[in-house]
């Protein structure tokens, strides 16, 4: 009987992006194997379309929270009904890539007998088999993902498989009438610029892992003059971000509609390359063989820098003696922030000449 997998990551774009070749490598390993995926309401559309994916389940903490508080009773049935659910698929393997101890007991609860996952600061009780870990550090999370595998010699050969995002239709043909609207031709050569990111971090602390706004207004003047056309492109909170960039340009930028993961994934296709700092954004651009430019500064790009990394993607760092300072899920109270600050528009360009 082929077997059924349930994986869990309830995280952003670019920890279930960095799944992704999770899915790939249990897709061949496990033959016609029955893959379902718990995420949250944001990561959604990147797993529906995945053709390794079967089903995908979400589970939004946010809502059941709301909930809860306006409806204990309430909150408790739609708990059991979404359990009741995962439980009517019959998995006998979890890939728990949580990191809390609730998921793998609510699948041990509904009769998951095999659960794999990290073992972080004592949460693995409820694994079956767990690994022991204090954090990413030092090599990719995909990597660390593919130690779930039972089959550490497969895992290892599988290294630097590439993400996954596939587009529908609908995504280019929104695209394709939102350029044409603005004029722009087939042979135009779009730069995406995008001066957001840091949601991992909380709303309070974005802004560590973002450049300034007057280096990308003055980085955008400077593709301009190059000849070919920045397009600012935002996440969902970002729109006065974007008037804050735009405000300080000397010239007039296209800006980018407000869009679904997936419109973005084709937005970002269309671009011949993508400058950004550090976040989802530029995980997307990856998974759709876009070149990146992306800006580090509190994180550890080789944790989380573009995967697979290749000279497609060039990761631009001001290498103060104090970063990374991003470990084990703790961020450090920064006056100066000198490692994005100390970073000059001249730099990024200059890397970015290399894509057009």
């Amino acid at each position: 009987m082929a077997k059924k997998i349930l994986i869990i990551n309830p995280f952003g774009i670019g920890d279930v992006l960095f799944s992704t070749p999770l899915v790939s490598v249990l897709k061949g390993e496990y033959t016609g194997c029955y893959i379902g995926y718990i995420c949250n309401i944001r990561t959604e559309e990147i797993l529906t379309t995945n053709p390794g994916i079967d089903k995908v389940f979400v589970f939004e903490r946010d809502e059941y929270r709301a909930l809860w508080k306006k409806s204990k009773l309430g909150c408790l049935k739609k708990l059991y009904n979404f359990w009741k659910e995962i439980k009517k698929r019959r998995f006998d393997l979890l890939f728990d890539l949580s990191l809390s101890r609730e998921y793998a007991f609510l699948c041990w609860l509904i009769g998951i007998k095999e659960r794999r996952g990290f073992d972080y600061k004592g949460r693995g009780r409820f694994l079956t088999h767990k690994i022991r870990f204090e954090g990413f550090n030092g090599r990719p999370v995909a990597e660390y993902y593919l130690d779930v595998i039972s089959n550490k010699q497969q895992a290892t050969s599988n290294k630097g498989l590439e993400t996954v995002l596939v587009t529908r239709d609908e995504d280019k043909e929104f695209v394709d009438n939102f350029l044409k609207g603005q004029g722009i031709k087939e042979g135009d050569v779009l730069v995406g610029v995008a001066p957001g990111g840091g949601a991992s971090y909380g709303e309070e602390k974005s802004h560590y892992k973002r450049w300034g706004c007057e280096k990308f207004a003055s980085l955008s003047d400077r593709i301009v003059s190059y000849g070919a056309k920045p397009i600012l492109l935002r996440g969902p909170k970002e729109k006065e971000l974007i008037k804050d960039v735009e405000l300080r340009m000397q010239s007039k930028p296209l800006i980018g509609p407000g869009t679904k993961i997936r419109e973005m994934a084709y937005l970002i296709k269309r671009c011949r390359a993508l400058v950004c700092n550090d976040g989802g954004l530029l995980h997307i651009a990856v998974s759709q063989a876009t070149p990146t430019v992306s800006i580090f500064g509190p994180t550890d790009e080789k944790v989380y820098g573009p995967y697979p990394a290749s000279e497609k993607h060039i990761v631009v760092t001001n290498d103060v003696d104090c970063r990374p300072c991003y470990r084990r899920f703790r961020l450090p109270e920064c006056a100066d922030k000198k490692c994005m600050k100390g970073l000059s528009a001249d730099v990024v360009f200059k890397a970015l000449l290399k894509f057009i």
